[in-house]
């Protein structure tokens, strides 16, 4: 019997997400939207940081909880070696401790953490259900080995054949190495210790916000690992004032760095493609300025990104997740410029996908991006590629089908049953509506 998906039985879900990183608020804020619009259950948002104003403007209910500084998050993962083992215990008691104030306040039905290591702890303390939205990289059961980092010191170390060859060991070290930081306070709780941190990601069940192909798993994936599809969000606000300047037809380039980028390429981008026959877009996000533009180079603080990809012939980005997902669900072929571990691993799949060329950010120059966007711009397999796979995207419907996944685990409890008829479902859901333009 197919169960019905009704809007009844209204349940409070707390949505945790780091307020300092752009992804993870918006992934998190478009499957809430879903779940209330759908389904009809309150959605409370638990974050800090310079992004939680996106849920706030809404009209969700925001609370702050704990955050470690993201510019002390972005100093680890630029050095690609793991904290203080003291430092990072209090880190694990701290959030632990914020991640329980809070559900106390809210007493939620069920937690729905995108990647907020401390929920593997905290919401089994107080027996919730708890849903991890992450992506098939950040598992073990990602079918594809992590290569070595650019300009990992182990590369330095033992030199790039003998890295590469140890990496792998190395990284289930570090990731043993994560799990101590619970140890103590699950003790508290009587709860097993975290192996590693990959068990910490995972949730009763795990939503991976991916396309198959672009992040597959392993074959014996248990089936409470579900994909969804990409999270997709747009800035919901007004185009810039010289959109409607832009010629179709004139080749454009769009550069846009997310909230983790390195912004000395858009002084790049206007060195060598300024008073050139290219239509050159840039959204700063607010990083930097760029004084006396020439005038075929566009700048905006922010603009609706999907906007500007769907007019564009090729994106120039740090290789974020939610930036690359964005181009290939427009069909926009992908040039990245990756500055942290996960970008490389990103823009690595767009390579071996045919959708994009991945560069060196250590070596980076403008005659070789110069290079690459001709390369991307004269062989239309890139673009044939890239709209194969934005078919993909728009049929999984990934926000919707990552609410209904979350909406059928409140009601089964059960973490290997799927919901029934799953794509049928989410043709009959209405669509989304937009929130008010900022």
């Amino acid at each position: 019997m197919v169960r019905q998906h009704a809007r009844s039985s209204k349940k409070t879900l707390a949505m945790f997400c780091d307020g300092g990183f752009l992804a993870h608020v918006t992934r998190t804020f478009e499957v809430g939207r879903a779940l209330s619009q759908s389904f009809g259950h309150r959605v409370v948002f638990c974050c800090d940081g310079p992004y939680a104003h996106i849920p706030q403007d809404a009209g969700f209910e925001v609370l702050p909880i704990f955050t470690v500084d993201r510019n002390t998050t972005m100093d680890y993962a630029h050095r690609l070696l793991p904290p203080s083992l003291s430092w990072w215990k209090g880190i694990c008691a701290q959030s632990v401790a914020s991640d329980l104030a809070v559900m106390d306040a809210i007493r939620p039905d069920m937690v729905v953490g995108d990647f907020r290591l401390s929920l593997s702890t905290s919401a089994r303390a107080r027996r919730i259900p708890f849903v991890s939205i992450t992506n098939a990289c950040w598992t073990d059961k990602f079918a594809h080995a992590i290569e070595l980092p650019e300009g990992h010191l182990m590369g330095k170390i033992l030199g790039r054949k003998l890295a590469e060859a140890a990496f792998p060991k190395f990284s289930q070290v570090m990731m043993r190495y994560g799990g101590k930081g619970y140890t103590e306070i699950r003790k508290q709780f009587g709860l097993p210790p975290v192996r590693h941190m990959w068990e910490a990601v995972e949730g009763d069940i795990t939503l991976l916000a991916d396309l198959p192909e672009f992040m597959p798993v392993l074959r014996n994936t248990p089936p409470s690992f579900r994909y969804t599809g990409p999270l997709l969000w747009d800035a919901n606000i007004d185009l810039p004032h010289w959109f409607s300047r832009l010629q179709r037809g004139r080749p454009t380039i769009y550069f846009t760095m997310g909230s983790t980028g390195d912004t000395r390429f858009f002084q790049e981008a206007v060195r060598v493609f300024g008073n050139t026959d290219f239509q050159v877009l840039i959204t700063t996000g607010g990083l930097a300025e760029i004084p006396n533009a020439p005038p075929n180079v566009f700048i905006a603080k922010y603009a609706p990104g999907e906007a500007l990809m769907a007019v564009s012939d090729v994106v120039v980005s740090h290789g974020g997740n939610g930036t690359i997902y964005q181009a290939l669900s427009c069909g926009v072929p992908i040039i990245g410029f990756p500055t942290i571990f996960d970008q490389e691993v990103n823009m690595r799949r767009v390579r071996a996908l045919g959708a994009g060329i991945q560069m060196s950010n250590k070596n980076y120059d403008g005659d070789s991006l110069g290079s690459a966007v001709l390369a991307v711009l004269n062989e239309p397999a890139y673009r044939e590629r890239c709209q194969q796979l934005a078919a993909r995207i728009s049929r999984m419907d990934g926000r919707r089908r990552a609410a209904l996944h979350i909406h059928d685990f409140l009601q089964t409890r059960d973490p290997m049953e799927h919901p029934n008829m799953a794509t049928e479902i989410l043709q009959r859901l209405p669509p989304l509506a937009q929130p008010a333009v900022a």
